[in-house]
This record gives structure tokens, sequence and C-alpha cells, in this order.
């Protein structure tokens, strides 16, 4: 079976597990992700063996599971793209977390990849318009029907990219700002902006590093690389490079 053939639903969900059950255990074991998924070791054994065929795991019997570099990578982009429908539903559409991230499985298989990042875009520029942020998102609660408003959004939708100029300038009313790498361990700040490479940005900003949002670094490695971070309920793992592409004020 060829390494490149299309996931399926279930394969996704497979690696995802593994992926989340490595973050947060360091190891993933065939009882764990059946307590994950909810569904029978057997099952879990089975998918095992399909993606094993596939390259994207390692696994011996009785042993740990572990992600190829091709199924870490698959397994990253699965995640994001859930995360990020997860901030769509929870952060726009106001659904409680529970049902955010229930619904958010459901519709991570069936979305394509444009479909996904306009729903980003949409995130952005809702929580970026001056008409946006809480003052939007209150008068739709409840509501959810059409607002009025007369703001100029050829001049809003220009100003959602963040410019690259002065990246690190301090909002207005902040003593001082600084990159996320500069903070230590145990400390939290408010991310002000980012900045480089506008893949990388992108990349940064699906697994929910958004301005405004509150984010804590957890640990660094040894040598500085990578940092692991909490932000919006999750953890993260970013390299050195991405962190000093993040400005935040911290608390």
């Amino acid at each position: 079976m060829s390494n490149g053939a299309e996931l399926t639903a279930a394969m996704e969900d497979y690696l995802e597990a593994i992926y989340r059950l490595q973050r947060e255990r360091e190891v993933a074991r065939v009882k764990d992700i059946a307590a994950h998924l909810k569904v029978k070791m057997p099952s879990v054994s089975n998918a095992l063996d399909a993606l094993k065929e596939r390259k994207l795991i390692r696994h011996e019997k009785y042993g740990y599971v572990t992600l190829t570099s091709e199924g870490l990578a698959s397994a990253e982009a699965v995640y994001r793209r859930h995360q990020a429908l997860t901030r769509f539903l929870a952060d726009i559409l106001q659904l409680d977390e529970k049902r955010a991230e229930t619904e958010a499985c459901e519709m991570e298989h069936a979305v394509s990849a444009e479909t996904l990042r306009r729903l980003l875009a949409l995130v952005e520029f809702l929580k970026r318009c001056p008409r946006g942020g809480d003052t939007l998102l209150h008068h739709l609660s409840g509501r959810w029907e059409d607002i009025p408003c007369d703001h100029d959004c050829r001049k809003c939708i220009a100003e959602i990219e963040v410019p690259d100029e002065h990246p690190f300038q301090p909002a207005e009313g902040s003593e001082r700002a600084m990159t996320l790498e500069e903070l230590a361990p145990g400390e939290r700040g408010k991310v002000l902006k980012l900045t480089g490479d506008s893949a990388v940005r992108r990349r940064i900003m699906d697994m929910g590093v958004t301005p405004g949002s509150d984010i804590e670094v957890e640990r660094v490695a040894p040598l500085g690389d990578p940092i692991e971070v909490k932000v919006r309920g999750y953890h993260l793992s970013l390299r050195k490079q991405e962190a000093a592409q993040i400005a935040v004020e911290p608390d």
C-alpha cells in the first residue's frame, strides 16, 4: 500500500490520538489509545497494523506506539485542523467547549484545506475588526441574526495582515513587550502580534496562538528548543525560532 494513499477518517483519528497521548504522557500504549477513542483494543490493534504498513507509526507487540517522522507530520496537520475548528465553534459560534470539541471531531474529516483556510481567515477577521472582538460576539450571543455594519470594510480587511514594521512595539498603555522565547517557565503573557514568514505565522495561528490570547511557558528544553506552552487550554510545542516571532506583553 502506498504511503501517499489518502488516509481514512478513522486513521486520522488514531494518528491524532497517538499524538495527543505522546504530548500528555510522553508515551502511547494500546490500552490508552482505546480509552481515548472509546473503542475496543482489538480495533486499535487492527488500526495500528494499517498505520504501521503505511510507515506512519512504529509498534512492537505489547510495546509503545510511536510516530515516524511522516506520521508526526500527518498527525500535526490533523491536530492543527481540529484545533482551528474548535476555535471557530467555541470562539465565534459560541458553542460550549465540550460540544465544540465533539463537533470539531466530526467536521475535521470533511472540511477541505481551502475551506479551513477561509474559516481561519474569518476567525482572524472577526477578532481584529474594529467592530468585532468581544463587542460583536456579545451582539451575536443569543441572536444570530444579521447585524448592520457601517464601517469601511475595505480598510478593515486591509488591516487583517499583521504588519512587519516595528513588530515588537508595545501595545497602547503597555510599558514593554518581549518575545515569547524570552519568557521563563511559569511566566505568562498576552500575545501582541506575530511576525516573520507568512507560512510560519499561519501555522502558529492555526495552533491558536493569536493576538490577544493568553499564553504561558510551561517548559523549555535544556538547549532552549523546543518550548512547551499552554494557550487556550491546549499544550503546544513551539520551536525557538517560532517563539522568537511572537511578541508578548508579560503579566
